[in-house]
């Protein structure tokens, strides 16, 4: 955000010149039971990036004694909730009082000098510019001194709380497609059990092993020295995650076209119908290839080719990437620092199958609210651009609101 040029209406202050009480909060011991059996809603880092804008309830809660006996203490509702460690800048609203440990600074706004919502969006607004104030310690961290003397671009009250509503009303509407998402996963999951145990029109389904109705393999080990600027697209597994949830892929690394061709014609490459599904880290994402040239990193996905002609490959993907099978492929996966799904053991899943006819059918059931689902993640991803770009423009000055 260019701050160097703002309307002669707005002031630059610091943040503790626009709040009344600026302070982080404390861990009581862990070691006293007594401390954590009580009900008072106790904030870390995982409920503030688990909860979105507002905070209701905490997973951890704190008793009375353990407020007296550390550095904790009540931040009251309608307050900020900042990180300062490990995940910097994330903020939340807290809509009940509550206590924070210490990597999260509890800021009570002064309503006399500035809108809440209006702080909360110009805390995100500058999360990206945050960097250059790090400490380097055993991982980057704000200090509170840093946070208080962060400088906070500040409009009059009016064109605070109109800025604030214009904001409000964008998140609003992405919180009901988000919640209309949330209802069609739901949905889905719903029919996926009923359609995969029930099936259409009879009883029970066939189970049979996967590396009985395919050839399930990886690819062959490319080199770093093999790596180009221009050539055949070569995919890790962010990049198969991301094209299995159509998201676009902005860069990937290339392979020559001489070594694509060395590997195709000895070993074959993915082609349309064929499965990739993620092996290491994350487990169980499944990619349908379409019509595309390109590679992949050996180990990272398993690649399920020659599927047989009894079975739709389209099908498969749908049962593998049910959250049934997902949670399956993690249990059976291996490893001590990192989970790792090999050959032999995505080879040995078995799967329920049934007649092409049905196959058909339930794909297109379950296709037809997938569909719903991809038009409201993308209308909410429609959103936060809007977002963003209001919130440049509106936070700077750039762009002033009527009042």
């Amino acid at each position: 955000m260019n701050t160097k040029i703002i309307p002669k209406e707005w002031q630059k202050l610091m943040l503790s010149n626009i709040s009344i009480k600026l302070k982080t909060g404390g861990t009581p011991t862990s070691s006293n039971r007594d401390f954590y059996n009580g009900d008072i809603p106790f904030v870390k880092i995982d409920d503030m990036t688990t909860s979105g804008r507002y905070i209701l309830k905490t997973k951890t809660h704190i008793s009375e004694s353990a407020l007296k006996n550390s550095s904790a203490w009540i931040v009251p509702a309608d307050s900020i909730l900042y990180s300062i460690y490990a995940t910097i800048g994330e903020v939340a609203i807290n809509k009940v009082d509550l206590a924070t440990n210490q990597a999260i600074i509890g800021i009570i706004p002064d309503n006399n000098k500035v809108n809440r919502d209006f702080l909360y969006y110009f805390l995100i607004s500058i999360k990206p510019s945050l960097s250059r104030f790090f400490k380097e310690t055993t991982q980057k961290n704000l200090t509170s001194e840093i946070v208080r003397k962060l400088e906070v671009l500040v409009p009059p009250l009016t064109e605070q709380n109109k800025i604030a509503e214009i904001l409000s009303s964008v998140d609003e509407e992405i919180e009901k497609v988000d919640q209309e998402v949330k209802k069609t996963e739901e949905l889905k999951r719903g029919l996926m059990a009923e359609l995969l145990t029930k099936g259409i029109g009879h009883k029970k389904f066939k189970k049979i092993k996967i590396k009985e109705i395919s050839e399930v393999t990886s690819s062959k080990r490319v080199m770093v020295s093999d790596y180009v600027n221009e050539g055949i697209p070569f995919y890790r597994s962010t990049e198969i995650i991301k094209k299995s949830k159509n998201l676009p892929i902005i860069n990937s690394l290339h392979i020559p076209l001489e070594k694509f061709n060395f590997f195709k014609d000895r070993f074959g490459a993915p082609e349309k119908g064929d499965l990739l599904v993620t092996a290491v880290g994350t487990i169980g994402d499944v990619y349908m290839v379409q019509d595309e040239i390109f590679y992949f990193k050996d180990g990272n996905s398993i690649w399920i080719r020659k599927i047989k002609d009894y079975i739709l490959p389209e099908y498969l993907r749908v049962i593998l990437g049910s959250n049934f099978y997902r949670e399956k492929l993690n249990n059976i996966a291996g490893g001590s620092s990192q989970k790792a799904l090999t050959i032999q053991k995505l080879g040995n899943v078995e799967i329920p199958i049934s007649s092409i006819t049905e196959q058909k059918k339930i794909t297109e059931i379950l296709s037809e609210v997938d569909n719903k689902i991809n038009i409201n993640k993308q209308i909410k991803n429609k959103l936060a651009e809007l977002k963003r770009g209001l919130m440049q423009d509106l936070l700077s000055g750039r762009v002033r609101t009527v009042v």
